[in-house]
């Protein structure tokens, strides 16, 4: 298993930063890996897409919980392998956390440094896009 947690602390504006997670879209906008985010219906436990990524790769995604303005989770499966993104937010920290279950321990390793490599420069970014 592999598991990764990132926090970023400030003075957070939440429902800015919930309009930039719940509108899928923009995700591109704080993270510069990412090319294209499309949602299938609404940002609501259920619903499902599709992460177009600069290099290439595509992720499908799930959006398993929210709790509105607080946090949200998604999860990818490919074969056996499940990773999930965690985002938790309060008025001052946004975390991210990233797990990566069901392979050989290389091979979960090797995803989640790859995934991971520019998760701290995108969620400065986010930070200073919601910033008050």
């Amino acid at each position: 298993m592999f598991k990764y947690e990132n926090m970023v602390s400030g003075n957070i504006d939440i429902k800015k930063l919930w309009e930039l997670y719940s509108n899928v879209s923009r995700w591109k906008e704080w993270d510069n890996d990412v090319e294209n985010v499309v949602l299938h219906g609404n940002f609501a436990t259920g619903s499902n897409g599709i992460m177009s990524m600069k290099n290439g790769q595509s992720l499908p995604f799930v959006i398993d919980s929210i709790d509105t303005e607080r946090e949200f989770t998604t999860s990818s499966h490919l074969g056996k392998i499940t990773i999930s993104f965690g985002h938790v937010i309060t008025e001052s920290t946004i975390t991210h956390t990233v797990i990566i279950s069901g392979g050989a321990d290389e091979q979960m390793e090797g995803m989640g440094r790859g995934i991971t490599a520019n998760l701290p420069n995108a969620m400065d970014k986010l930070l200073s896009m919601v910033s008050q």
